[in-house]
């Protein structure tokens, strides 16, 4: 089973909408794919549900439950949601692990930006390090197009790079002419179609990307 983790450069960025199209992919090849999102807070846990409906064409049976295992009310870090401190890290390495003979490839979306705490000292970048250490995972770090998006990049692209975290960037392309007006101009060294085309290669091939 190959594992990716979707994070972003912030909230809000289109992580679920990223994480969508690339399951709709993925299905459309014939891969026994789907996502789920372990945490989620703000109230009923939409992006969860979104993911429960495509994981629900390969496991009609599907409920949250397998989806979604913790779901909080406060529009906030899951740190300061988990009021009762309900979230259990390892629950989310065990659920991971169940995967392993159920799907060809797991995406695990994170909540919020990859310095969002879950636990004091323990954020959505330690977990995609502990998914890569015990899964070999990879993460995939959505990108907004707004302006200020090249501080963004660039800052995630060294803590990333410095964490040795296997990584490939998505934009998530609202106001495309905007973006090539602003951003495009400074970032046109970075590929981000091939880098695209390279995610789904290293999918289904399980190879390394071939440029």
């Amino acid at each position: 089973m190959q594992v990716f983790f979707v994070s972003g450069v912030d909230t809000s960025v289109g992580k679920t909408f990223i994480t969508q199209k690339i399951l709709s992919s993925l299905l459309k090849r014939g891969k026994k794919a789907i996502a789920i999102k372990p945490i989620e807070t703000g109230g009923e846990p939409l992006d969860s549900i979104m993911h429960l409906r495509m994981a629900q064409e390969v496991f009609p049976h599907f409920t949250l439950k397998e989806i979604n295992l913790y779901s909080f009310a406060l529009a906030s870090s899951p740190y300061v949601a988990d009021f009762h401190q309900e979230i259990k890290l390892d629950e989310i390495f065990k659920r991971i692990d169940w995967f392993k003979n159920q799907v060809e490839i797991l995406l695990v979306e994170g909540a919020g930006g990859l310095y969002v705490p879950i636990k004091k000292d323990f954020y959505m970048v330690s977990l995609a390090q502990e998914l890569q250490r015990r899964f070999d995972s990879r993460l995939i770090l959505v990108c907004d197009d707004k302006l200020g998006m090249i501080n963004r990049f660039l800052s995630a692209k060294f803590i990333l790079d410095s964490l040795k975290l296997d990584h490939l960037f998505f934009v998530n392309l609202k106001e495309r002419q905007t973006f090539e007006t602003i951003n495009l101009p400074f970032l046109k060294d970075y590929d981000f179609e091939t880098q695209i085309e390279c995610l789904i290669q290293r999918m289904l091939e399980g190879e390394e990307c071939k440029n």
